[in-house]
């Protein structure tokens, strides 16, 4: 059977540097549009930067061009997502002509938190610091040591958003990642599921056919017996009437085990119905010979116990030929041989020609030889089937005849 290919490697987690941006939001605020964050972000941020200047400017005058340098570095957060790099160095410039701006520290986060590539993020936020930091030199003392320590502290206070940004940009990261190992596990899960459900329909559909099928062509063999004599010989009409009940029962006790199995919860450990094994070979061909089929069963060999697997195939091999000379060679006399060699189990099972005049009456799906092939497959062995010179047929079969493990 085909099954799909599972993909079972893992990429590597995505770093930081080469992630792309995958909005990953709280649960409260998966339903708010992107933009009204990026709204409520400018407004706080001018709104902050109006108090500042308010305060700092109490002249309207004055304070109006600084409001409007404010305003646009804050509408120009609308664009940090997007264009981390271009925002930051157009709220640096605004930054440096109104120094109360405070739209400086969400552009540097938005740098580290969007930025495509790590060099390229702490290169720009480099400059960005520098141009800030040496503009507003002159704003501390001459004194060395309080400017050291003073352009220290400005710079440090100036990363710490990179920073931070960069942290929730690995963060994302490894979250989309774990989302998508678990999605592709969901995934592996569903087709795992999928073949075993698969796998389980092949085995019941083999199970059907080389069980069920088989007496139901044997009832309909002795039903078609049962008409022929049932006013000529009433003794053999209710000899015949008798197995057509006996097989009858077999197959429902067939059906009714496979439907026993279907319906058994997963976690059921009541034990699967008993196998056919080889041991059973004699009451098949006493059943065939009872529907009328000229049958003979020669063993040779050591016989002993196989694996249950082998015996079952090997079985089921012998039950579907004969099957198959019930439907197509009617009248015809069959031999079934089974040679128990060192290493192997050979089964056999020839049939002549159909008698003259025969018609077939059973219907014949086709898929009988393909089942076969595949359990003898799975059992290790081989098998193959063919005319031969006379008009009759053959199936042999070669399996591994290894002992039983009693252990």
């Amino acid at each position: 059977m085909a099954t799909e290919k599972l993909s079972t490697s893992s990429p590597s987690t995505p770093e930081p540097d080469e992630a792309p941006f995958v909005g990953t939001r709280p649960s409260w605020l998966a339903g708010v549009p992107r933009w009204v964050l990026l709204a409520v972000v400018s407004a706080v941020t001018f709104g902050l930067s109006a108090l500042s200047i308010v305060q700092n400017n109490p002249d309207f005058g004055d304070a109006l061009p600084l409001l409007a340098g404010a305003l646009l570095a804050a509408l120009a957060l609308f664009g940090m997502r997007r264009y981390p790099v271009v925002v930051l160095l157009a709220v640096t410039v605004a930054h440096v002509l109104v120094s109360m701006s405070f739209a400086l520290f969400p552009a540097l986060y938005a740098l580290g938190a969007y930025g495509r590539r790590g060099w390229h993020v702490w290169s720009v936020a480099t400059l960005a610091v520098l141009v800030e930091v040496g503009w507003s030199i002159g704003e501390f003392r001459p004194d060395l040591d309080v400017l050291v320590t003073g352009v220290v502290i400005r710079a440090l206070i100036l990363l710490f958003p990179v920073v931070v940004g960069r942290y929730m940009a690995g963060r994302r990261a490894r979250l989309v990642h774990w989302v998508e190992r678990a999605e592709r596990a969901e995934r592996e899960r569903a087709l795992i599921a999928e073949r075993t459900r698969s796998e389980e329909r092949a085995r019941i559909a083999r199970e059907m056919h080389d069980s069920v099928a088989h007496q139901v062509s044997l009832v309909v063999v002795h039903a078609g017996a049962l008409e022929m004599v049932a006013k000529a010989d009433p003794e053999k009409a209710a000899s015949a009437a008798a197995t057509i009940q006996q097989v009858g029962r077999g197959a429902l006790d067939e059906l009714r085990q496979m439907i026993g199995v279907l319906r058994a919860n997963p976690g059921d450990e009541t034990p699967e119905p008993p196998q056919p094994k080889l041991k059973d070979l004699e009451a098949l061909v006493s059943a065939s010979r009872e529907a009328g089929l000229d049958v003979e069963l020669a063993l040779t060999g050591d016989r002993r116990d196989l694996s249950d697997q082998v015996e079952r195939a090997a079985y089921r091999v012998v039950q579907e030929a004969l099957t198959n000379v019930h439907k197509h060679a009617g009248g015809a006399r069959a031999t079934v041989a089974l040679d128990y060699g060192p290493k192997q189990l050979a089964v056999s099972i020839r049939n002549g020609r159909p008698a003259a005049g025969f018609q077939r009456s059973l219907p014949s799906g086709g898929q009988g030889l393909i089942g076969l092939a595949e359990r003898v497959q799975l059992a290790g062995g081989e098998i193959s089937s063919g005319q031969l010179p006379d008009g009759g047929f053959e199936v042999s079969a070669t399996l591994p005849a290894q002992p039983r493990d009693l252990s």
